[in-house]
């Protein structure tokens, strides 16, 4: 195992390695992953001490993960997947078929997908209706992923709600704004989103960054490490997610997390 650092996800129990795998490109059709092929990547990433995987239910990557848990223990990773229904009925719909499809009994985490500030009040009753999949033991954890500065304050106050996963680079604004596709801020600046996140970090909320490469904006992939470095400092974020597709990208991203 490498020195990457177990940190704690705010106040909802689980503990993650601070350098998760974002699967998504597993299930990019051009690139032809197969679940197989994914497994044996992610049982190398455990081996390095990643253990904290994220998917959702629209990436594909159900299947590599279902693969690589016949060779690593359930208890032993932290799995977190993601649900585009915006009913509570539809959002334990689609947990169950997550279930089904990750060959696992429970979720560690399960997000509401892409959540936007025109939503956050129907998103808060979504999550009071998950709820009862925590007291069965189906979930340990709920939240939501959001590119919304408004939407991770509004949430901060959420009692329900467990971790926050959304939008955290070293990008400053100019080239948030160059490259929109790659950085899709939904509002405010990331000077602002900074200030959302350390608002939900001090609510007990846990705290996840993606985009921390900004989806391969050149201008942070030219500078990943440090990208990733000056990330996986701030005091305010407990971890971050990262789209992987090979051994060698896990083995070169676990050189931008500080060992202690």
């Amino acid at each position: 195992m490498s020195k990457i650092p177990i940190v704690s996800l705010g106040d909802s129990g689980l503990k993650v390695s601070k350098l998760g795998f974002g699967t998504v490109d597993f299930g990019v059709p051009s690139l032809k992953i197969s679940p197989e092929n994914g497994g044996r990547i992610l049982v190398g990433a455990y081996k390095l001490g990643v253990d904290f995987w994220d998917t959702s239910e629209d990436y594909g990557s159900h299947p590599h993960i279902a693969s690589a848990l016949r060779h690593v223990p359930r208890k032993k990773v932290v799995i977190s997947t993601k649900t585009n229904a915006r009913t509570g009925r539809g959002a334990k719909k689609s947990l169950k078929e997550s279930l089904k499809e990750l060959d696992t009994s429970y979720l560690d985490i399960f997000l509401l997908h892409y959540v936007t500030h025109d939503w956050i009040d129907r998103c808060h009753r979504v999550l009071k209706e998950l709820n009862d999949a925590k007291t069965t033991g189906m979930v340990r954890a709920i939240g939501i992923s959001t590119h919304s500065v408004a939407v991770v304050r509004e949430a901060a106050r959420f009692g329900i709600l467990d971790v926050i996963m959304t939008i955290c680079c070293n990008a400053d604004q100019a080239t948030i704004k160059k490259f929109p596709d790659y950085i899709p801020l939904e509002d405010g600046s990331i000077e602002e989103m900074f200030k959302a996140i350390k608002l939900a970090h001090a609510s007990g909320k846990g705290t996840i960054a993606m985009k921390v490469l900004g989806g391969s904006a050149p201008a942070l992939v030219n500078n990943y490490r440090s990208s990733i470095n000056s990330i996986a400092r701030l005091q305010f974020v407990d971890a971050m997610v990262i789209g992987m597709k090979t051994l060698d990208e896990v083995k070169n991203n676990t050189k931008g997390i500080p060992s202690g």
